[in-house]
């Protein structure tokens, strides 16, 4: 159920962020899942990564890979949540698959963009594609850390495990959606099985975007935009 907007306009600016359960319904992430997966069976690079610790897979751009990704990218709370972040003009600057592999160890903590950055300010949001559990690699945040001042414009994205941070958990279809100057990494995996997420961030649409949407739509995928996902890309 969703829950009011002032509600997660409250939270995000608390903690700096949210878990929006149970957002997309399950027999649409059953077909999520089956895209999700034809997706990386068939990347390659450059879009298809492997982080350098060996611990996740990450494929760019699944704006254009398969129409069952495009509602994910509009969903109406996470949109409120962004003009309530960022202003009424925004545009998508990514959106790409995730895979945390068993055994990864937990992720750095980091933020994705400095307050001297022109994507700044930033909303991510990561669409749970299996259930995000203690053991199998949740996103971590420290709460509240998108309100500590930086000591200079430029001390890096990157800060020391003091371990104050809180588990985001939730089942497949849920949404999270945090500010991006706060904290945060994904935990390991401890479990037998891949963790999957599919995640992105919107930032000012004067903004530098980290994918050029026009450059990479293809003529179905162009021809399949809704006039909202068309606003979100900054297309027209």
């Amino acid at each position: 159920m969703t829950r009011p907007r002032a509600a997660i306009c409250a939270e995000l600016h608390a903690a700096g962020f949210c878990v929006l359960r149970g957002i997309v319904p399950a027999a649409k992430m059953a077909r999520v899942s089956a895209a999700y997966d034809r997706a990386f069976a068939t990347a390659t690079a450059p879009d298809f990564k492997v982080a350098r610790s060996g611990g996740s897979t990450r494929l760019t751009d699944l704006v254009t890979r398969d129409a069952e990704f495009d509602e994910l990218y509009v969903l109406q709370p996470v949109l409120c949540a962004c003009a309530d972040a960022i202003g009424p003009q925004f545009k998508l600057s990514s959106f790409s698959g995730r895979t945390v592999l068993p055994g990864a160890a937990a992720q750095g903590l980091h933020v994705d963009v400095r307050p001297d950055e022109d994507a700044w300010p930033l909303l991510g949001f990561i669409v749970m594609v299996d259930e995000f559990r203690e053991d199998n690699g949740a996103t971590r945040f420290v709460p509240g850390s998108h309100r500590a001042e930086p000591t200079s414009a430029r001390e890096g994205n990157q800060r020391p495990d003091d371990g104050a941070h809180a588990l985001a958990c939730g089942e497949p279809g849920s949404v999270i959606v945090y500010l991006g100057s706060t904290w945060h990494g994904y935990s390991a995996n401890r479990s037998a099985n891949p963790r999957r997420s599919i995640q992105g961030a919107y930032i000012p649409r004067g903004g530098t975007a980290a994918v050029q949407w026009e450059s990479r739509l293809n003529p179905e995928a162009l021809g399949r935009l809704s006039q909202v996902a068309r606003r979100v890309l900054a297309v027209d």
